[in-house]
């Protein structure tokens, strides 16, 4: 009984570890994703308010 006891103890732990380091993972690359869509906005934006040459059609 025992041993099963630390089986599922231990498979629960691993779990655990597994999926907060996913959790840290996927945040990381979450903020970068959100820090370069702001940055791309910011851009966008300053050449939006930058005077456009006659050159392009829309």
């Amino acid at each position: 009984m025992d041993g099963w006891i630390n089986f599922w103890g231990a498979l629960l732990v691993v779990t655990l570890v597994v999926y907060a380091l996913m959790v840290i993972y996927v945040s990381i690359g979450g903020f970068r994703d959100i820090k370069r869509m702001f940055r791309t906005l910011s851009d966008n934006r300053q050449n939006k308010d930058m005077p456009e040459d006659d050159t392009h059609s829309n």
